[in-house]
């Protein structure tokens, strides 16, 4: 791929928060992979919105935490189709709940 295209490609995505995802919507996920932030290491998930729509979002810590490299790699390599599905919010913790779904 040429450059011109990896750059309209780079900002193709539209980054939003976990907690502004439709509950209870599976999100295919297309694309996952593990970066560098200030805070450590997170994850990224690429998912498809809808058919012209895709999105990023980066995963709560304790999400990050639990995903493998062999995991990353199983969806990279398109071996599982995954969905990702937000639950809402936990009323105690006001932590986002999220789910992966096949």
């Amino acid at each position: 791929m040429d450059l011109a295209k990896r750059f309209e490609k780079a900002t193709a995505y539209a980054s939003v928060s976990v907690s502004s995802l439709e509950p209870h919507k599976p999100y295919p996920i297309n694309r996952a992979k593990r970066i560098s932030i200030k805070y450590g290491l997170s994850v990224v998930l690429t998912l498809r919105d809808s058919d012209t729509v895709v999105i990023q979002v980066f995963l709560p810590q304790c999400y990050s935490d639990v995903m493998t490299d062999a995991d990353l790699d199983s969806i990279i390599s398109k071996a599982v189709a995954l969905n990702l599905v937000y639950k809402g919010v936990c009323a105690s913790s006001k932590a986002c709940l999220l789910a992966i779904e096949p």
